[in-house]
């Protein structure tokens, strides 16, 4: 049996498209989640097998929830530049806007563009009525995505599974659909 991957919605932003994982983004995902730069705030750097469960995990979640994470892919390339979206395993806080990026594009305000997209996706197709970022306290880069998102502290250390984060609130839908973000 052949998976459809035609249930998971393709959003277009002016430079990205978010998409459905296929198998020819594994290396891509494969050398982003081996990097410790990238995977610092996030558990760490990861082999390629568990780089395999991560890519089968994002898009098992489509399954699972009825909403996932997203590759991140250059509209001009339709290459895989990271994940974003949507998420909220049993045990976590809430329902949850998330992103990674590959180092090599990240600070050109890809994060933002793509965040600001799975969230309107999850306001306005969803039905969703909030959403949190869930962030590590030292991460600054990601704290800057959800500022300029307008999403603000809630709540600061707090434990989660087997780390300790900060919980970012972000604006409600009537603000956020209404925005350019």
């Amino acid at each position: 049996m052949i998976h459809d991957t035609t249930r998971i919605p393709v959003i277009e932003t002016e430079r990205l498209i978010l998409r459905g994982f296929e198998l020819r983004d594994f290396e891509a995902v494969a050398a982003y989640k081996a990097d410790p730069a990238v995977m610092r705030y996030t558990g760490g750097p990861e082999s390629r097998f568990k780089a395999w469960k991560s890519l089968a995990a994002m898009a098992g979640s489509w399954i699972l929830h009825g909403f996932g994470y997203f590759c991140i892919a250059e509209k001009q390339s339709d290459t895989c530049i990271g994940h974003c979206g949507l998420l909220n395993p049993p045990g976590w806080p809430e329902r949850e806007v998330g992103y990674t990026l590959a180092g090599p594009a990240q600070g050109k305000g890809y994060a933002a563009e793509a965040a600001g997209a799975a969230l309107r996706f999850a306001y306005d197709e969803l039905g969703w009525d909030t959403a949190i970022s869930v962030i590590d306290p030292n991460n600054h880069a990601s704290q800057k995505v959800a500022r300029r998102l307008g999403a603000t502290v809630e709540r600061q250390n707090v434990p989660i599974w087997d780390f300790t984060a900060d919980i970012w609130r972000h604006l409600p839908p009537r603000q956020i659909l209404s925005s350019n973000t």
